[in-house]
């Protein structure tokens, strides 16, 4: 009896609150008001087949139903995933809104101060490419990902081709054959997420080391020069090959995070001297110190007392190293410990 108690005071509660009289609420859900009087005096309970049609006219979940009483922690959610949802229809209307405002100023400023429409295409492209990922995101429903990045890739294009209009030149090739290079990256690691679900992050990371090289080849044929085999891909290769390493430390390497993360952060010291010494040997005019010279306290101090800033270069890299050092200590010591229990 008390139970039924407790859930007609509930039933006549969420009523009041919903500002529904007891005829309004039993015209919702097509029943006598009598038969409403019956729950809220805790004379008859509902049946089990109502049980959605009340909550929806009570604005209650189930579970506030069955356990006459309110589920805070539901409606707190509620209340912000209502937030989140008007966050983000608000900003999109703010994009949307600023988009247009910028159309008609831009239109009518280009036609009243220049008497034609040239430069307005280069502003009419460049909020396409924009809106594609702010606004168009919310209008597509299936395929987002390739209907957005198609529809950028194209907008990248008339981008491009609205700028030579506008500027002129012989750089629209160049320009438009890198672009295609570059859009082939995430194009490619679509069509292997699509087409092949395995191994992933290896075909990812093996279509980003390939795609480095060839973006440089092609920025060389359109720009000359002898810098493509004499300083870029011996410098792409050192950092494909740290790329790599890391790549194969956390996919690979049987440890714990604290391992991982101190080998990854051993990796980046090593790399800052390495490339260093790199362009040192590659490029006349630079004058880097040696690979031993950044792990030296001596040639630091020496540094410093001489004036020369690059004690600070080398107080980062020993800075680095004893961090990376210590996290791969405790996480040693914990990988230990967890092999240990196991």
């Amino acid at each position: 009896m008390n139970e039924k108690r407790s859930f007609g005071e509930y039933i006549r509660k969420k009523r009041l609150e919903a500002g529904l009289t007891q005829k309004e609420l039993a015209g919702k859900l097509f029943v006598t008001e009598s038969t409403i009087s019956k729950w809220e005096r805790a004379l008859s309970y509902p049946d089990v087949s109502m049980v959605t049609a009340i909550c929806a006219a009570l604005d209650i979940t189930e579970h506030e139903f069955f356990t006459a009483c309110d589920d805070d922690q539901a409606h707190a959610q509620r209340r912000q995933a209502a937030l989140w949802r008007g966050a983000v229809t608000g900003t999109r209307r703010f994009f949307a809104v600023s988009y247009a405002i910028a159309i008609v100023a831009c239109f009518i400023c280009d036609l009243a101060v220049f008497h034609a429409l040239d430069w307005f295409w280069i502003v009419l492209t460049s909020i396409a490419l924009a809106a594609c990922f702010t606004n168009l995101p919310a209008l597509v429903r299936r395929d987002k990902l390739v209907v957005c990045l198609g529809a950028a890739s194209v907008c990248l294009i008339l981008l491009l081709l609205a700028c030579w209009g506008y500027v002129g030149g012989k750089w629209i090739a160049g320009g438009l054959v890198i672009t295609a290079v570059c859009l082939s990256l995430p194009w490619t690691c679509w069509a292997i997420w699509r087409s092949y679900g395995k191994h992933l992050p290896e075909l990812w990371s093996a279509s980003l080391t390939v795609w480095v090289f060839v973006l440089l080849a092609v920025i060389r044929a359109f720009t000359g020069g002898d810098w493509l085999l004499r300083l870029a891909y011996p410098l792409a290769a050192v950092g494909v090959a740290f790329y790599w390493a890391g790549f194969a430390v956390v996919r690979w390497l049987p440890a714990g995070r604290w391992v991982k993360g101190g080998a990854i952060a051993l990796l980046i010291t090593v790399a800052m001297p390495v490339f260093n010494r790199m362009c040192d040997l590659l490029l006349e005019d630079m004058h880097a110190m040696s690979i031993p010279d950044y792990f030296s306290v001596s040639c630091m101090l020496a540094r410093r007392d001489a004036g020369d800033p690059s004690w600070v270069n080398i107080l980062i890299v020993l800075l680095m190293l004893s961090v990376s050092v210590a996290v791969l200590v405790i996480g040693g010591a914990m990988e230990i410990r967890r092999r240990k229990r196991t």
